[in-house]
């Protein structure tokens, strides 16, 4: 499959949220996600995040851009996922 066609296919599905790591990639509906706020120690105020099988992830950076998705994931060290938004695609990060 051709970066263009997964591209195409990722967009397509709008309600289904990707969640990756340096190991493997799964695919989760937004039933299974629960959105919240949580405090990060070096921030000041509460940041949005994600909850899903336990695991909770903040919310790292939103893109319209796919290239930039990728590279940015390729060089997080922690596990991530990714979600579908309106404007592009949103990366949390996993927290604990």
């Amino acid at each position: 499959m051709n970066d263009k066609q997964e591209l195409n296919d990722i967009s397509g599905e709008s309600e289904l949220f990707h969640l990756g790591g340096k190991t493997s990639n799964f695919v989760i509906v937004p039933a299974q996600i629960r959105h919240h706020h949580i405090k990060v120690d070096d921030l000041e105020k509460p940041v949005a995040a994600i909850a899903y099988n336990g695991f909770t992830y903040s919310l790292f950076r939103t893109s319209a851009d796919w290239g930039e998705v990728e590279k940015l994931t390729s060089r997080l060290s922690a596990a991530y996922a990714i979600t579908v938004i309106k404007k592009g695609w949103a990366i949390w990060v996993f927290e604990y």
